[in-house]
């Protein structure tokens, strides 16, 4: 059933090139996803060696920035927890931030600034009123650790990050808050480490939870370009290292990685740009596409084999067995040097098998035509035979006395035509096996009413005849009838009101493979009535002959008046009438006269 599906749906799918093909398939089919799944296993190797390696240099990049501001978040912290009792006493409150700011040189400026925004505790002994400042307010309303940066500290008048920490008294009021700011000229060490990298395509930068960028090795201005277009770095906030591709604000390919410093306060970020053939081996080609290009080219060398050695010489011999199914008798022609020796055997085989076949054609040929000369002079001879009787039933009828010998004779002599008739369509027959009723029954009708048209009578004929191929055993009964039904509506046909008499005669195919054969002929009332014989009623030998002949070719016989005219009806089947032959002698028995 799979089969027969295939073939009503893909007919294409019973060549054998496409079954070689589809067998080729299948079998390459195992070999191409073991090339591809190793090479999708090297690639996604190779891809992942190689964010490692980003990774690692992030890490390494990261580490000492990492160490930096650990330290400087150490020291806020420890600071942040001791300084409540000394922010009464300026002088201690200043002390105290000098001797921590001088345990880590990196920093420009360690800072307590008290709520009103008026700063005169810092490590530098400086005071400055930070109440006007747009960061001071941010970070007093934040109220929580912090990591910020700023372009120009109005302190140190450079760019500085800095560690904020809000400071509680005992009871929770909150006091200010004491900053650390580390200068980014002090802070080099993403641009010391990652020099040899930045020539390379990759940078560094390190950004708050707010995505406010702190340092950048490949400088502030480059930022913009840099960062990834698709989202802010607010929302890498508080994400694990990772590794994602996107595109940055220059709309460049990149590879991105980031690293958290301190935790949901302090992240670092890489990128670096994807080459445009990082994904392509030599010559252009994507590495996926090797093994689809190997499985590819597998599969073509093996359909051009199979075409070269098999389908091709199938092909050769499949046109010249096709060309002499369907008649072409003449020796093939069959060039299989290059073929398997199985094919090259099955040609040989092939070509004494035809030359075997056309010899025995011919010799049957010769025997056919031979007995289509005798059979071709039989009918000949019959026929003349038949038109001798005629002619001297024909003397015999001019010597006659009595009216009814003549009509006798005339009737036989009519009969005995038919025949004749017969045996000449079948003798001009070519073939000897089928008859053409439209030349039977035109020549029947026009002997027929030549017969027995009487001097100075005029009858108008029409027939319609459809071109229907007959057996002799169909021919021969169908005739008859047509002539006793022919004879006995020329006998009784009549013009009304004195026109000229008409003659219908038809042989139609109608449905279900039947045919009928319908003569009409114009009758008066007198003529209809004269001895109950007028609507064919009569017992006479024409009727019975009628009867048994439409018996023989299996038909209904009917008839009767219409109006003016006399019906005869004969409906019968073609395919049927060759099974009547079976009937023929017992029926000529029943209709003999005799």
């Amino acid at each position: 059933m799979p089969m027969d599906i295939a073939a009503k749906w893909f007919p294409a799918s019973q060549r054998l090139g496409v079954r070689l093909a589809t067998l080729m398939v299948v079998a390459l089919l195992p070999l191409g996803i073991v090339a591809y799944l190793q090479t999708s296993n090297l690639t996604r190797e190779a891809k992942g060696r190689s964010d490692e390696a980003l990774m690692g240099q992030t890490l390494r990049a990261a580490l000492g920035e990492i160490r930096v501001i650990s330290r400087a978040e150490g020291l806020v912290a420890g600071a942040a927890a001791s300084l409540p009792t000394v922010i009464g006493d300026n002088v201690a409150c200043v002390a105290q931030l000098r001797r921590l700011a001088g345990d880590m040189p990196e920093l420009s400026l360690l800072s307590f600034v008290p709520e009103d925004g008026r700063m005169t505790c810092s490590s530098s002994g400086e005071s400055y009123d930070y109440s006007d400042v747009p960061l001071f307010k941010t970070l007093v309303d934040a109220r929580e650790p912090t990591f910020t940066m700023t372009g120009q500290g109005p302190v140190s008048r450079t760019s500085v990050i800095g560690i904020v920490r809000p400071i509680f008294d005992a009871q929770g009021s909150y006091l200010g808050y004491l900053g650390a700011w580390l200068p980014h000229s002090r802070l080099r060490i993403l641009k010391d480490s990652s020099g040899e990298d930045e020539q390379n395509g990759v940078n560094f930068w390190s950004f708050n939870r707010a995505g406010e960028v702190l340092t950048a090795s490949m400088g502030f201005d480059k930022v913009a370009a840099t960062v990834p277009a698709t989202s802010d770095l607010a929302a890498f906030a508080g994400e694990k290292a990772r590794l994602f591709n996107s595109i940055s604000g220059a709309g460049e390919r990149r590879t991105y990685a980031t690293l958290p410093v301190v935790r949901d306060e302090l992240y670092v970020m890489s990128s670096w740009i994807n080459p445009p053939n990082a994904n392509r081996s030599f010559l252009g080609v994507r590495p996926m596409l090797f093994p689809i290009l190997m499985w590819v080219a597998g599969l073509v060398v093996s359909i051009w084999a199979a075409e070269i050695l098999v389908v091709r010489h199938v092909r050769s011999l499949n046109r010249s067995i096709a060309s002499f199914a369907h008649g072409m008798r003449r020796h093939p022609n069959l060039v299989l040097k290059d073929a398997p020796l199985e094919l090259r055997e099955m040609a040989q085989a092939y070509t004494a098998m035809t030359d075997d076949i056309i010899r025995n054609e011919a010799s049957l040929e010769d025997e056919v035509h031979q007995k289509e000369v005798l059979l071709r002079e039989v009918h000949h001879r019959v026929k003349n035979n038949l038109q001798l009787i005629a002619s001297i039933m024909n003397m015999q009828m001019r010597q006659a006395r009595t009216p009814e010998a003549k009509s006798l004779l005339k009737s036989l002599q009519e009969r005995v035509m038919s025949l004749a008739t017969i045996h000449r369509g079948l003798y001009q027959t070519t073939g000897q096996s089928d008859v053409h009723a439209q030349e039977l029954l035109t020549d029947i009708t026009r002997q027929t009413v030549s017969l027995a048209s009487a001097p100075g009578r005029q009858i108008d004929v029409d027939t319609d005849f459809d071109d229907i191929l007959l057996t002799p055993d169909q021919a021969v009964p169908l005739s008859l009838l047509m002539t006793e039904a022919l004879t006995n509506a020329l006998k009784y046909a009549r013009g009304v009101d004195g026109a000229v008499p008409t003659l219908s005669i038809s042989l139609k195919r109608i449905e279900d493979g039947r045919v009928v054969l319908r003569l009409v002929n114009s009758i008066t009332e007198p003529d209809a009535l004269r001895d109950g014989e007028g609507m064919n009623t009569s017992t006479g030998l024409g009727a019975q002959l009628q009867t048994a002949f439409a018996q023989q070719i299996g038909g209904t016989l009917s008839q009767g008046r219409e109006g003016d005219n006399y019906r005869l009806e004969v409906i019968f089947r073609v395919s049927d009438l060759m099974k009547a032959e079976n009937r023929a002698a017992s029926d000529a028995d029943e209709a003999d006269p005799s």
